[in-house]
């Protein structure tokens, strides 16, 4: 959210404040908690997806453990930002018994099947979007001219890495392992058994039992994001009107800002948010960005209170989170 204040101090020198307080007196709760309460239900889509993934490691892990440390490292990401990342896998590793390497291979695969359907919603909204006599900015048009072809390019280079890592991933480890057997023998020992391991988090790569659930909570997770961002939306006056393809347009459009540097505006969801809705959905400055403060706290903010409720139940604090995400980055 800073961001977005600074964003719209710096480029609308005329922005109408009072006009933003006013858009939060018109939202309709029927609408808005709904779509808080649906947020949450991504979590569980994301820790039984991660369970799947943990099987080859783990065949016995407890979802609910995943699930509170799903929380906790999403609070982290809320607090400290994308470093933040690197709680989540740490905190399952340790409740689950199992090598950090490991899970940090369950990270990358995460985050490689919510890039894909980022990329499969963007597109769609690329093929649906119509920008005849819309005011469209430098940054967005330069989205519309490239995005086809990077969606293709990312989505190509995921696959990639997919069919790599189920059909090679011992072959890929044992190359890395005599590519650095120039090193003294004990870190060789370290790094090869760092390799095992995050070759074993990769194994339901492998398994099409596995792949098949992955993908299905992959798909909850992200229906569970769509309709979060339908019912958000339309608690708002100036948006209740957009269809549900509107809203399809809208999560891909932002969704790819996410993933995209784009240029004059960099990679930042809360921009692309403000920017999709005054330029592809022509609504005035201050309620656009209004709602897009609104999305990005019910989105990001609303696991907040339960990520510390439940940290603080495993007996951590602010300060230990923080330990924890400077001690594993760089």
């Amino acid at each position: 959210m800073p961001v977005l204040l600074w964003f719209s101090w710096q480029r609308l020198a005329a922005f109408d404040w009072a006009a933003l307080a006013q858009v939060y007196n018109q939202i309709d709760w029927r609408w808005m908690l709904p779509g808080a309460a649906v947020v949450l239900a991504s979590y569980l889509a994301r820790a039984l997806r991660w369970q799947v993934m943990l099987r080859s490691v783990n065949p016995h892990s407890s979802l609910w453990r995943i699930l509170s440390n799903t929380f906790i490292g999403f609070t982290a990401i809320a607090l400290f930002g994308r470093p933040g990342e690197l709680v989540r896998p740490y905190l399952i590793a340790r409740s689950e018994e199992v090598t950090l390497p490991s899970q940090m291979a369950a990270w990358l695969l995460e985050r490689i099947y919510d890039l894909l359907a980022a990329l499969l919603l963007f597109g769609i909204g690329l093929a649906a979007f119509d920008p005849t006599g819309r005011p469209i900015g430098p940054a967005l048009q330069w989205v519309l001219q490239t995005g086809g072809l990077l969606v293709t390019l990312l989505g190509a280079v995921c696959l990639v890495i997919l069919i790599a890592a189920a059909r090679g991933g011992d072959t890929l480890t044992q190359r890395l392992r005599d590519a650095l057997a120039f090193l003294p023998s004990a870190l060789q020992a370290k790094i090869s058994g760092a390799l095992t391991n995050f070759a074993a988090g990769l194994a339901s790569c492998g398994r099409p039992a596995d792949i098949g659930l992955i993908t299905l909570y992959t798909i909850f997770e992200w229906a569970a994001i769509l309709g979060a961002c339908a019912f958000i939306l339309w608690a708002f006056p100036q948006t209740n009107s957009l269809s549900a393809l509107d809203v399809v347009v809208y999560l891909g459009f932002v969704s790819f800002g996410g993933i995209v540097q784009i240029p004059g505006i960099g990679g930042g969801t809360q921009i692309v948010a403000f920017l999709v809705l005054s330029q592809l959905f022509a609504i005035q400055a201050a309620p656009a960005m209004g709602i897009a403060i609104a999305c990005w706290i019910a989105t990001w903010v609303v696991v907040v209170p339960f990520g510390l409720l439940l940290a603080a139940r495993q007996g951590l604090s602010w300060g230990s989170l923080k330990t924890i995400e400077s001690e594993i980055t760089p």
